[in-house]
C-alpha cells in the first residue's frame, strides 16, 4: 500500500532536517572542523557537461537574452534531433538539460531520441527575473505594441525565429517536425500566444499553468481568432500540431492555503479557464491539432513546474 505524503508542515520540517544533516556531514568529514567547508567553497564553480552559454543581442529589438544549449547525448536519429526550447532558462534550463542527459544512461531499448535542449533566459544570476519575464512573455494588447514593461512576446518570438532557431539548425542535424517550446506561468502564456499567432514556428507546444487570466483573458480571445482563421481545411500547418497542457490540482480557490491566495486564485480562475480552453480545442476534432491536458493532483502553481518540464521533454522526444 503506498504511503501518503507527510503534511506540508511536516514535509518542510523533514527537508530542513535533511539540509541540516547534510551540512553536519560537510563539517565533520575532515579534521579541522570548519576548514573543509571553506575549502569546498573555494573550489571552481560547477559546470553542466556538454552545455554552452552565451548572451545574444537581437539586432531587431535591441534586447539581449541569455541562451544555453545542451548538446544531444546519443546518436543522431534518422530524422534528426528533436529540439526543446525552454523559457525561464535561468531557473529551468539546468533541470531540463539534466533530464535529457539522464535519458542517455537508460538501456538502449528504453532510450528516447537524444534531444537538444535550448534555454532562453536573461543575463544575470537570479533564478527568476520578474520584470523581464513580464516584459517578454506577455502578448501585446489588441491593436497595440510592446512597451518597456509588457507586451514583448512577439519581439522574443521574432528573435527565436530569426536568430536562435537558425543557429541551432546550423550547429546540429535537427528534426524540423519535432520543434517544441515549453514555459510555465507567464512562460505558458507565451507558449499559447505562439501557438495561436505563429503555429508554423514550432510543431509542439507545452504550456504549464499558463497565465490565461492576463489582460482580462486576452489569450482566450486570441484562441478564438485562431479557430476562426483556420476553421476550413486544409489548414496551413507544417505538420500536425500538438498542445500539451499541465496544471496543478490545487490551482483553484477552494484549495488555497490562505484567504489572500484564495482571493487571487478565485479572480484568475486558472484551473477553470485552462480546462475550458482545452475542451474547446479538443471539441474541434481537427486531425492537424492534438490537445492533451492533465490536472496534476496535490500540486500548486509553483510545484507543477517540474513535472510539467518532465512531460515537455517527453513530448519533444516523441516519434513523429
Amino acid at each position: 500500500m503506498p504511503v501518503p505524503p507527510p503534511p506540508q508542515g511536516t514535509r518542510r520540517a523533514l527537508l530542513a532536517a535533511g539540509a541540516g544533516a547534510s551540512l553536519g556531514l560537510l563539517g565533520g568529514c575532515a579534521s579541522g572542523g570548519t576548514a573543509a567547508p571553506a575549502l569546498l567553497l573555494q573550489a571552481p564553480a560547477a559546470q553542466l557537461p556538454g552545455t554552452h552559454q552565451q548572451d545574444l543581442r537581437d539586432p531587431a529589438s535591441g534586447r539581449t537574452w541569455r541562451v544555453w544549449v545542451q548538446r544531444p547525448v546519443g546518436p543522431v536519429p534518422a530524422t534528426g534531433h528533436p529540439v526543446l526550447y525552454v523559457l525561464d532558462g535561468n531557473a529551468a534550463f539546468a533541470l531540463a538539460a539534466q533530464l535529457a542527459r539522464n535519458d542517455a544512461e537508460r538501456p538502449p531499448e528504453m532510450r528516447p531520441d537524444a534531444a537538444i535542449v535550448v534555454g532562453i533566459g536573461h543575463p544575470g544570476d537570479a533564478a527568476i527575473h520578474p520584470a523581464e519575464r513580464q516584459r517578454d512573455y506577455t502578448p501585446p494588447p489588441p491593436g497595440g505594441s510592446a512597451t518597456a514593461q509588457t507586451g514583448g512576446a512577439d519581439l522574443l518570438l521574432g528573435f527565436i525565429a530569426r536568430e536562435l532557431q537558425p543557429r541551432i539548425a546550423a550547429a546540429f542535424p535537427v528534426d524540423a517536425q519535432r520543434q517544441t517550446i515549453t514555459g510555465h506561468s507567464f512562460g505558458g502564456l507565451f507558449v499559447l500566444h505562439a501557438l495561436f499567432t505563429r503555429p508554423a514556428q514550432f510543431t509542439r507546444y507545452a504550456a504549464t499553468s499558463p497565465s490565461v487570466w492576463w489582460n482580462q483573458g486576452q489569450v482566450l480571445q486570441t484562441a478564438q481568432q485562431f479557430v476562426q482563421a483556420h476553421a476550413t481545411a486544409p489548414r496551413a500547418f507544417p505538420s500536425r500540431l500538438q498542445l500539451q497542457l499541465r496544471i496543478g490540482g490545487l490551482e483553484h480557490a477552494q484549495a488555497a492555503a490562505t484567504p489572500a491566495r484564495a482571493a487571487v486564485q478565485a479572480e484568475r480562475r486558472l484551473l477553470e479557464r485552462t480546462t475550458t480552453l482545452a475542451n474547446q480545442l479538443t471539441a474541434l476534432a481537427w486531425p492537424e491539432l492534438r490537445v492533451q491536458m492533465a490536472v496534476l493532483p496535490g500540486l500548486d502553481h509553483g510545484s507543477v513546474m517540474l513535472p510539467g518540464l518532465v512531460d515537455a521533454l517527453a513530448l519533444a522526444q516523441q516519434a513523429r
